[in-house]
């Protein structure tokens, strides 16, 4: 099943109960994580497994994906995509867009999802072999980009405070930078970070692209940087203003699930909010 990282359960989950909770999937090549909530949106187990890269062994063996729930969605964590203005788009060159900008593999499948909330489409490569795996596996399960609801929310977030706002997202090895200003995005990437000094750099490059300064411009983090990492320090030399993303608003969470940093499951809990127009 591979390395489980995190395995959080509420004394009030009920494996039995399955059928009355909802599933929300991370699924990322070299790990993976998943969140169980009630009906009420109380979460009830959280549980992130480290596991080969490209492996999807650890769902075919682990107990609780064996289950049938009320709703399933999985959101994949994949660098290959690009954003179009929806009066731009045309479903027909969906692999156009992304030839010109990334390796496509033979066997992909290119994927679009619509965000109307910010007239955008968000174009994505998925290998076939994988998504027939989760088709299979994960009968009536809903697939996105995990970007789709990341967005979603963080522009609702920037709506509300009125202020630009650039986002810095990791999991494994892959960095996603985010600028949203107003609600609409100005600026977003993937990039490959082998050490802190790459995070730093091209969370200072977004600040570049965007023509904002650091010190005006407040940073969020979420996923896996703490307090404690060392790309936090770094980051705390340059940007004023630098904080967490709280998830209170999208999911209530348990005791036991408390004691952990809540903005480490900012993406899972996003997932689990979202609701496509």
């Amino acid at each position: 099943m591979g390395v489980v990282r995190y395995d959080i359960q509420e004394a009030s989950f009920a494996a039995s109960a399955s059928a009355q909770y909802e599933l929300s999937i991370l699924a990322g090549v070299d790990s993976s994580s998943y969140l169980l909530a009630d009906s009420l949106g109380a979460v009830q187990c959280v549980r992130a497994i480290q596991h080969g890269s490209g492996s999807a062994a650890w769902w075919t063996t682990d107990e609780f994906m064996q289950r049938s729930y009320a709703k399933s969605r999985l959101a994949w964590l994949e660098p290959r995509f690009t954003l179009v203005p929806t009066r731009l788009y045309n479903a027909e060159k969906r692999r156009t867009y992304l030839e010109t900008l990334t390796n496509l593999r033979e066997g992909d499948t290119i994927m679009a999802d619509v965000l109307p909330q910010l007239d955008l489409v968000l174009i994505y490569a998925v290998a076939q072999a994988q998504l027939t795996s989760w088709r299979h596996t994960l009968v009536g399960c809903r697939f996105y980009h995990v970007l789709t609801p990341i967005l979603r929310q963080l522009s609702q977030l920037t709506q509300l405070s009125g202020l630009p706002r650039i986002f810095a997202y990791q999991h494994d090895k892959i960095l996603l930078t985010i600028a949203i200003d107003r609600g609409q995005v100005v600026f977003c990437n993937a990039f490959h970070c082998q050490a802190a000094k790459d995070v730093l750099y091209y969370i200072l490059l977004t600040y570049e692209q965007c023509k904002w300064e650091p010190q005006r411009v407040a940073l969020r983090l979420f996923g896996e940087l703490t307090t404690d990492a060392e790309i936090y320090k770094l980051c705390y030399r340059y940007v004023r203003d630098m904080d967490f993303l709280p998830t209170k608003q999208l999911v209530s969470w348990g005791p036991v699930a408390s004691e952990h940093p809540e903005h480490l499951f900012f993406a899972l809990a996003a997932l689990h909010h979202y609701q496509p127009s």
